[in-house]
């Protein structure tokens, strides 16, 4: 794996922390271009679950890193919609502190790993009962 793409911005970091079942870096450097006068690029969620239409979102970082403002605007979005429910995770080993954004508006910040079971259970719990069908 010699050549990454220019979206890796820390390989060492990036080749010690391979998640399971990698499969390989895809290089999005060929969209330049295709998106207008705009600055947007691919991004990527590093988890998603579905159940009965219903969708949790997790997103982890490095504790102390931002989320990039195009990531965020996308993650708003998707909870716009109502079917989605993003935990945002610092904490690349177990979640230390993460903001959940519920489907409602609302935001919540947590601290630990049994926090987040609860949430994981809780959004299971909903989504298991609230069945969505296409209209």
């Amino acid at each position: 794996m010699n050549e990454l793409p220019d979206t890796i911005f820390n390989r060492n970091k990036f080749l010690k922390t391979l998640p399971p079942s990698f499969d390989g870096v895809y290089d999005w450097s060929w969209t330049k271009g295709c998106f207008g006068k705009t600055k947007i690029t691919p991004t990527d969620l590093d988890a998603i679950i579905e159940r009965n239409g219903n969708f949790l979102v997790f997103e982890t970082k490095t504790p102390g890193i931002l989320v990039p403002q195009g990531q965020m605007i996308l993650l708003n979005r998707l909870v716009d919609t109502r079917f989605f429910t993003i935990m945002i995770i610092w904490g690349k080993k177990y979640p230390e502190k993460f903001l959940t954004m519920f489907p409602n508006g609302e935001e919540r910040e947590y601290f630990g790993i049994e926090e987040a079971k609860k949430i994981v259970k809780y959004w299971f719990n909903y989504a298991d009962r609230q069945k969505r069908t296409k209209d």
